[in-house]
């Protein structure tokens, strides 16, 4: 990651102060829309414990969670891809860069959240170890401006804490993946769907409940 000496570093997955007065009156509407609904599904969870998350199908709670998340802590979602090198530049951003344990293909903007690329890197080396493949990222940040046609205007991608895996072709590393997305996501770590149009898995990470899963190791 580079930086200059006129540019602080901004907190781990925090934004600046600007960044609220870029979102657009589009994305403070949204705000208010999903803020009440998506409380009440996450107040439901709290009481269901666990169990609510049972499979990789994906529902409306899913898509909700992660975008409630990011609202209401602020994330900066990056419109355009002016906004992306700003973000890296400022330290929001970091690139995933090279690894012995994932590639990424195809992937515009090759970037996530600092608390992203920690759980990218763990999870791909136990994927290396436990089937023997690299897992393939195929996707990252990416700008509402460059969303494609089929993405949810609920999209958290922008805001740099999803990833898209490529859905392994060798049912040993499958089956691995799903089983270990689904342990993920009932710790409430994740929100995982499995994708079929392209096929591929989804993965949100929820960086507040991430890092402290990581400190109680």
């Amino acid at each position: 990651m580079r930086s200059t000496p006129s540019a602080t570093p901004l907190h781990e997955d925090q934004p600046s102060s600007r960044h609220a007065s870029e979102r657009g009156a589009f994305r403070l509407v949204l705000r208010a829309l999903v803020a009440s609904a998506a409380l009440s599904l996450l107040t439901f969870t709290g009481t269901a414990g666990t169990s609510f998350a049972q499979s990789l199908r994906g529902s409306s709670r899913a898509v909700h969670k992660p975008f409630h998340y990011a609202t209401i802590h602020d994330l900066p979602f990056s419109r355009t891809s002016r906004d992306v090198k700003r973000r890296l530049h400022e330290g929001y951003l970091v690139k995933l860069g090279a690894s012995p344990d994932y590639v990424t293909h195809d992937v515009s903007f090759p970037y996530v959240t600092r608390t992203t690329l920690t759980f990218v890197r763990r999870l791909a080396a136990q994927y290396h170890r436990g089937c023997g493949e690299k897992l393939v990222i195929t996707s990252a940040v990416r700008p509402e401006s460059m969303q494609p046609a089929n993405s949810s205007e609920y999209s958290v991608h922008p805001a740099g804490i999803a990833v898209d895996f490529r859905k392994p072709r060798n049912s040993k590393c499958l089956r691995w993946l799903r089983r270990n997305l689904l342990i993920i996501e009932k710790r409430g770590d994740i929100e995982a769907t499995e994708e079929h149009h392209p096929a591929h898995f989804h993965v949100v990470v929820i960086p507040e409940s991430y890092k402290e899963y990581l400190a109680s190791r």
